[in-house]
């Protein structure tokens, strides 16, 4: 394949930086959606000289698919590396563009497996929203050094019209409010050094749109009201150049996201399930030379290429050709090529090393969240935690294609959806084949079924549906046999708390099964496994899905020789269980969303008698200035009816968000 010249001087480059692990800064960008952090992407990239400095602010270089650059909004997380020098050393930064809205949060918990910091965009004018929250939680948990940027200052001066004074404390209320957050959620011993402020340069505040930025590493730090003054002459591009963006943002990345060398030995602890000593060592010591250990972050798909895996590298290297181990299924498979994103374009690299993130084609059942290591006798002993996700999948719409001949295709379109999709699945009735998709939101299957048409599917789909789920309110225990009398087991069901690394079976819907007796062989285990599986499809009441529950079999009896087969363990296990949940009051749940509409304040009222009229909680109403703001919960069901009625009552002027939050039980059967 032809290199041309400056290709080729790219990827000599990023090789050769990676060498350098204390130079390497791994960083992601997050927010709320529409508070600004692709339009920020666009300057960083700017300064890696991947777009012009005409473009930068506008070109939404990390949005590349049709919907995101139509809709305005990030759908994918994006990944980009680029060289930035600066007092004669050469820093490799890899970033990772994530998605604010809702629907997408998912893509955001795998992002961040690949990070060591991000930076926390938020609005100025909205301040801390719902999904802030969420990003800065989901940061903490993966144990990442937060840099905060306010953006859109120049709205407080143009739109609101703020005085100097009152600029100040907002912003001082946004960095304490910030603060707060990270206070709250953060999981490490550094949460004091891990707040944010302006004289250590882990806050930035100003206009991603006009290009400035001022912070601690600012040659001069202006006043509020020489800002205030350069707005009202409309002199933005002597504050450009004054106060420029990228100075602000490189500088800060460099200072204060932790490197590899510095960040692994910290995080390690925070992200697996068990690791030994001498994996524990390797990854501290981040060598290209130690034992392959690496996290697969991300899974996308490409007709031409197949899965393409992103993964985070914690030690040794990958190379095309070489061979590694999927710690979850103990399978080896060949690494057919390794690349790195460059904007939009995947390039091929001989290798990638410790502490950076490859793009790897050729691997074959693999899921998110894997832990990938080296093909040797005495392989890495760890094991990383999968990657948890705040959001869960409580809509579904049916679907078929318009022919008959298209089911196949359609499928395996559904099972690769399924494979690289956070908070995505589908799943086919047994006895009518009829195919329902799941996900967070209307959004989410909106752009999953127009991904599908476009490999030449046409698709019939129903009206979105709620997913309503059955749960276990009381502990029942009990001994069950099965219909013959041959074999007997004694079962304990109850909701389930916090018990998933105990489990020999557990899903997202936080249902789990123990095992506290001898099993005889893993093919009776998988047997017992499909039986709880069987039991939770399907609760006895209703017919929902079961959510939160955990079986814990304490013993098993065979009353007659050769009982423990198939046709007995399923019926026994599904038996037991849909009787211990009739036993404990099983309830009927549906799923509630925490809700926040921005309006202008003369539409107030009539919004909030929209809200009264589909039964929400209203659980707090703000104005400031000719806005208003209203936060509260309402049940999903609710939320499928309510867009009308709220662009009517505003004229289209209001705008709402909906994040989920979890089940409550419903009050009418």
């Amino acid at each position: 394949m032809y290199i041309n010249s400056s290709m080729s001087s790219y990827i000599n480059k990023v090789s050769s930086s990676m060498e350098n692990k204390q130079n390497i800064r791994n960083v992601s960008v997050v927010s709320h959606v529409d508070h600004g952090k692709t339009t920020l992407s666009d300057h960083l990239l700017q300064a890696g000289g991947l777009i012009s400095k005409s473009m930068a602010g506008s070109a939404r270089a990390l949005d590349y698919l049709e919907e995101e650059q139509k809709r305005g909004i990030t759908i994918k997380t994006a990944n980009i590396s680029f060289i930035f020098d600066q007092e004669n050393e050469s820093y490799l930064i890899n970033l990772v563009d994530t998605p604010g809205h809702v629907d997408f949060s998912g893509m955001v918990s795998q992002a961040l497996r690949l990070v060591d910091g991000v930076i926390i965009v938020v609005d100025a004018v909205e301040q801390i929203m719902a999904q802030t929250e969420s990003v800065i939680k989901q940061s903490m948990k993966e144990c990442l050094k937060p840099i905060l940027f306010i953006n859109k200052v120049d709205r407080l001066i143009n739109e609101l019209k703020l005085p100097k004074e009152k600029i100040e404390t907002r912003i001082n209320n946004i960095i304490q409010m910030v603060n707060e957050l990270i206070e709250q959620y953060n999981i490490s011993s550094s949460s004091k050094d891990w707040k944010v402020r302006f004289d250590k340069g882990t806050v930035i505040m100003g206009s991603a749109l006009n290009g400035w930025a001022i912070s601690s590493y600012s040659k001069v730090i202006p006043q509020f009201d020489q800002i205030i003054k350069h707005h009202e002459e409309d002199n933005i591009e002597q504050l450009r150049s004054d106060y420029s963006i990228v100075d602000a943002f490189l500088t800060s990345i460099i200072e204060n996201v932790p490197s590899p060398l510095e960040a692994q030995p910290k995080r390690i602890q925070h992200i697996t399930q068990f690791i030994d000593e001498s994996s524990q060592q390797a990854i501290q010591e981040c060598k290209n030379e130690g034992p392959l250990i690496s996290c697969l972050g991300k899974l996308l798909y490409e007709d031409n290429r197949g899965i393409i895996s992103v993964i985070r590298i914690f030690s040794g290297s990958v190379k095309s050709g070489s061979r590694i181990r999927n710690r979850r299924t103990g399978d080896t498979i060949r690494v057919q090529q390794v690349c790195i994103y460059k904007g939009q374009s995947l390039v091929t690299i001989d290798s990638v090393g410790a502490g950076s993130i490859a793009v790897i084609i050729g691997l074959k059942d693999v899921q998110i969240g894997d832990t990938l290591v080296s093909d040797q006798e005495n392989s890495p002993n760890i094991l990383f935690d999968q990657i948890s996700y705040l959001q869960e999948s409580v809509i579904s719409q049916r679907i078929e294609p318009r022919k008959v001949s298209d089911i196949p295709k359609l499928q395996k379109n559904l099972d690769i959806l399924s494979l690289i999709k956070p908070n995505f699945h589908y799943s086919t009735d047994e006895n009518t084949g009829e195919m329902k998709i799941h996900g967070i939101g209307e959004l989410q299957l909106e752009i999953i079924i127009g991904e599908i048409e476009k490999t030449g599917i046409t698709v019939e789909v129903s009206d979105p549906e709620v997913t309503l789920i059955e749960q276990i309110e009381e502990e029942v225990r009990l001994q069950k046999k099965d219909q013959l009398n041959i074999l007997e087991i004694e079962i304990t069901c109850k909701s389930s708390q916090d018990e998933t690394k105990d489990c020999i079976y557990s899903d997202y819907r936080d249902n789990c099964l123990k095992v506290e007796t001898k099993i005889p062989t893993e093919e009776i285990r998988d047997i017992f496994i499909i039986g709880f599986q069987n039991a939770i499809r399907r609760g006895p009441l209703r017919n929902y899905p079961i959510r939160k529950l955990t079986a814990v079999i304490h013993d098993i009896q065979e009353l007659t020789p050769d009982s423990l087969r198939y046709e007995i363990i399923v019926p026994l296990i599904r038996n037991a269980i849909h009787e211990s949940l009739l036993n404990g009051k099983v309830g009927i749940f549906e799923p509630i969303y925490h809700f926040t509409i921005n309006t202008p304040i003369h539409f107030l009222g009539p919004i909030l008698i929209v809200l009264q009229r589909f039964n929400s909680n209203i659980e707090d109403t703000t104005s400031i200035g000719s806005k208003s703001s209203i936060t509260g919960e309402i049940s999903v069901e609710s939320s499928l009816q309510i867009a009308s009625e709220l662009r009517s009552a505003s004229d289209g002027y209001a705008f709402w968000q909906f994040d989920f939050i979890g089940y409550k039980r419903k009050r009418e059967l």
